[in-house]
């Protein structure tokens, strides 16, 4: 593995942007020192039969930023891989300028046995041509048996990124409430390696998604959100977070599709708990860029591929979370990454009903890039909810930021190139972008100390 100096880097971190080299040695990053410096170390650290790569970053516009963390996919391995497997959709991760994702755990079977756990970090290993953790599904009391002997495997428990909870049964399957308690109370499933355990859950009540179903019409893909309100998401955030203050359970809502679910988690955040010895917030949240750049006026254009859970709202509801990520309400942006064929999406072999997700983790970075250069967003926000706070929150060790020592783990970025989203890597070969006109593109994606474009 060659050795790499980024040569007058604009270096992004959530407290600022600094002009540095960075030298990266052995899959780590060695140095991160001042403009000038890095060669006269690389070379003093250098076998004489080595050989080092220069990138040149002093190009106005370019920035380095560290490898995005996508704590949210659906990579669709095992057993749904005509849609997407770890090869395909790693492929367009790292494409996108991720290179650590979390993977779901409704695949078939679901991830809830120790056995489907160890087979799915064995496809992992093979396949997946990033980083990777996997999300244990809780479904009952036997699903919980089953994750201890997780936890206490030495081995995969390496992998292990963290517990999902559905609390409607409309996802892959999976459907679970009453388990949450079960969770909470559970001191065993509180923490591991000192750390807290996360504890993931998609909020839609079931029985208000059972009251509003007969609104949905197939022929009609807007009626989709009219059969999973606002209200379905806001009473089971609530839930969720009573429970969380209850048991001083952390927990972390996924996808927050409305303003009214924040208002909810707006009353908790305040709340400290201490796990491990550590201080961490109670109630934290993500929203995914779907809920961000699409609204509820784009189905007449794309139909059943908008068509996700929680749905698409309206414009007015996705200005306003814009403006509650700005605020620092929302921890982090993740993907929901949930590919499916456009067979299936027109509702072939599928009863006649298309199924909700879409592909997401190949344009997540330059979608945010765009929003840099409309002057909507920046540079050190993006980085902050992407790369630092979900390996915090989720207790990866020496990931997310460019500092000595961190896992190079790297992208090289230019907010001035202009793009057209296509050449996706995605199985299902699609998404809701394609030919949207944007700027900022993807120089250079480094995993693990390689340059792999």
């Amino acid at each position: 593995m060659k050795k790499l100096l980024f040569k007058n880097a604009q270096v992004v971190s959530s407290q600022g942007i600094d002009e540095k080299d960075v030298v990266v040695s052995g899959g780590e990053i060695l140095k991160v020192c001042e403009e000038g410096e890095g060669q006269d170390l690389i070379e003093s650290v250098l076998d004489p039969s080595e050989e080092y790569e220069t990138i040149d970053c002093s190009v106005k516009g370019k920035y380095l930023i560290p490898g995005v963390v996508d704590a949210h996919v659906h990579f669709r391995e095992p057993g749904l891989t005509h849609k997407g497997d770890f090869a395909s959709e790693s492929e367009a991760a790292l494409a996108g300028g991720v290179t650590t994702i979390f993977d779901m755990p409704n695949t078939k079977p679901a991830t809830i046995t120790y056995e489907a756990f160890a087979e799915k970090v064995g496809l992992a290993k093979v396949g997946c041509k990033c980083n990777f953790k996997l999300f244990f599904g809780a479904t009952d009391e036997a699903s919980l048996v089953e994750l201890k002997k997780v936890l206490a495997d030495e081995e995969l428990v390496r992998f292990l990124a963290g517990i999902k909870v559905y609390m409607g049964h409309s996802t892959g399957g999976l459907g679970a409430s009453g388990v949450l308690e079960m969770i909470m109370v559970d001191e065993e499933l509180r923490e591991v390696g000192g750390k807290v355990l996360p504890l993931v859950v998609h909020a839609e009540d079931q029985a208000c998604l059972d009251e509003h179903e007969a609104k949905y019409d197939p022929a009609k893909p807007e009626t989709h959100g009219e059969a999973r309100p606002v209200d379905c998401c806001v009473k089971a955030v609530k839930e969720v977070c009573d429970l969380a203050r209850k048991y001083d359970r952390p927990v972390h809502v996924a996808h927050v599709s409305s303003r009214e679910e924040l208002d909810v988690v707006a009353e908790f955040r305040d709340d400290v708990v201490e796990v491990g010895g550590a201080k961490v917030r109670l109630v934290t949240c993500e929203v995914s860029p779907r809920h961000l750049f699409l609204n509820d006026s784009m189905y007449d254009e794309l139909g059943m591929k908008l068509k996700v859970n929680p749905p698409v709202r309206s414009k007015e509801e996705a200005q306003k979370l814009w403006e509650a990520v700005l605020a620092g309400e929302i921890d982090i942006v993740a993907t929901d990454h949930s590919p499916h064929t456009l067979e299936e999406k027109d509702g072939k072999g599928s009863g006649g009903m298309a199924p909700s997700g879409m592909p997401d983790v190949q344009t997540l970075l330059p979608l945010l890039l765009n929003e840099v250069v409309r002057e909507k967003f920046d540079m050190k926000k993006l980085v902050e909810m992407c790369c630092e706070r979900p390996a915090e929150l989720f207790g990866l060790e020496k990931v997310g930021k460019i500092e000595d020592g961190f896992r190079a783990d790297l992208v090289l970025v230019n907010l001035r190139e202009e793009l057209v989203i296509g050449e996706l890597k995605y199985k299902c070969g699609w998404s809701c972008y394609e030919g949207w006109k944007i700027h900022g593109g993807i120089e250079a994606v480094v995993l693990g100390g390689e340059i792999l474009r």
